[in-house]
């Protein structure tokens, strides 16, 4: 078969979960016999032309398709908002891509950039369509479900209206300050109007009629595919709420690179003298690695623990400077920067715990999948899929998002009972394999390309 993949981002300059399941599964099946090829969106500030839009590279072994996304400027249609969702200058380009590889099934691990003009495509061409989702992109533009003020969000509501607030809020300036003003009936109405009047691409209305009209348009595409995977039962309900029809849903739990299926090692929670609590991941706020160095300062300074902070602190700066200023020199925290996938079993097992203090619903990160292959109890927030993961006081322990309070003693607890981190570790389950998790989607992609639905 061939196999056409599309994903926000990718390597070798983007390395996150989305990006390594991308890559795996394809390389999965090309292990398997079949073609495979990677379309990809690359973000950039400001503008860029017809001429340097795409670009197509290799990367072990994959042929890489890559297109241009600014927030700032589209070329077709000329309104960025309406772009991000329907970028038809993607669509002319992935279309013509289509009918030269000439794909079997096409898997989309993330339409974010390359938007859902690539579901419209795949429709009119007549090409069986697979969407592993792994955030909450289709019905949120900042794929988290969270506000400005960090609150949940339930997604977008009948008109639009709570997301141009929510985006005004992040953008600011004189037209954000106007549409926070406004109460939500009065920007409710103000959407439905906007919506009867045809403004010029990219004025501000322009943009707040698209915003309002991006769930129908996202709705529509989303029942349009033919299998839409989800890792947890959360991510299920919430898509079902939006209006993505049942039947389309199947669960497939992740699968984990170089995993072979047997029990994860226990952690010798006697081996240190210190004990560690490690964080990875995207050093920025929704992560909440703030929370975890907050939790540290409510700690007996005398207790004999480390802080070890896995991310570049450079890619949000400011955020990096935030962690900083709440380190404040404290010699307990260390940051230890980023490090390839290969070592991610080498630094798990510097960690008598891992730490993943999210603010947002997240899905079913992959570091708490590969905590567990190596054994390393999880404290996670209680939050979306990460809650579906972690058997509480079992092989792990959840708390209140943002309550650093709790997580202070649930680090304290476990700083002094290094029997229980054992007994954490002992009752982590086995992940999945991704032979297994290739597998699976495997088989659907048979079913798909043999006019199975």
């Amino acid at each position: 078969m061939r196999i056409a993949y599309t994903t926000h981002q990718f390597f070798p300059d983007y390395g996150a979960g989305t990006e390594v399941l991308t890559l795996h599964t394809a390389r999965e099946m090309r292990a398997r016999g079949h073609e495979a090829v990677v379309f990809t969106g690359y973000p950039v500030k400001g503008r860029f032309s017809r001429e340097n839009a795409e670009d197509a590279y290799e990367y072990g072994g994959l042929p890489v398709f890559r297109f241009r996304h600014s927030n700032t400027w589209s070329l077709l249609p000329e309104n960025p908002m309406e772009a991000e969702y329907e970028n038809l200058f993607f669509a002319g380009l992935f279309r013509r891509e289509l009918r030269r590889f000439r794909p079997d099934v096409v898997h989309f691990c993330h339409l974010q950039r390359v938007s859902a003009s690539a579901v419209a495509v795949c429709f009119e061409l007549g090409i069986p369509m697979v969407y592993t989702v792994t955030d909450f992109w289709p019905l949120c533009p900042t794929n988290q479900l969270l506000l400005p003020d960090l609150s949940l969000c339930e997604g977008p509501d009948g008109d639009g209206a709570n997301c141009i607030a929510h985006l005004a809020g992040i953008h600011g300036g004189a037209a954000g300050r106007f549409f926070r003003a406004l109460p939500p009936g009065v920007l409710g109405r103000l959407a439905r109007i906007s919506g009867m009047i045809s403004w010029p691409e990219r004025s501000v209305p322009a943009m707040a009629k698209a915003l309002a009209a991006r769930p129908g348009v996202l709705r529509e595409r989303m029942n349009r595919i033919d299998a839409i995977l989800i890792a947890t039962g959360f991510m299920g309900e919430t898509l079902a709420r939006f209006g993505v029809e049942r039947k389309r849903i199947r669960r497939v739990p992740f699968g984990i690179p170089g995993c072979d299926g047997t029990s994860p090692p226990a952690t010798d929670r006697r081996r240190r003298e210190t004990f560690r609590a490690g964080f990875i991941g995207t050093l920025y706020e929704h992560k909440g690695a703030h929370v975890l160095l907050e939790a540290l300062r409510r700690l007996p300074a005398d207790l004999p623990v480390e802080v070890l902070l896995y991310g570049d602190a450079g890619w949000f700066p400011s955020y990096g400077e935030r962690l900083r200023s709440l380190a404040g020199g404290d010699e307990r925290v260390r940051f230890c920067g980023t490090f390839p996938g290969e070592r991610t079993g080498e630094v798990l097992g510097g960690m008598d715990v891992l730490v993943v203090p999210s603010l947002w619903h997240e899905n079913s990160p992959l570091v708490i999948l590969e905590a567990q292959r190596a054994g390393v109890p999880v404290i996670a927030s209680r939050v979306g899929g990460t809650s579906e993961l972690i058997r509480e006081g079992e092989n792990g322990f959840l708390f209140e998002r943002g309550d650093d309070g709790e997580l202070s003693r649930i680090l304290e607890r476990l700083c002094r009972d290094g029997d229980l981190v054992g007994r954490l570790s002992r009752n982590a389950p086995a992940p999945r394999t991704m032979e297994s998790y290739a597998g699976e989607i495997e088989g659907i992609y048979r079913a798909l390309a043999s006019g199975g639905r």
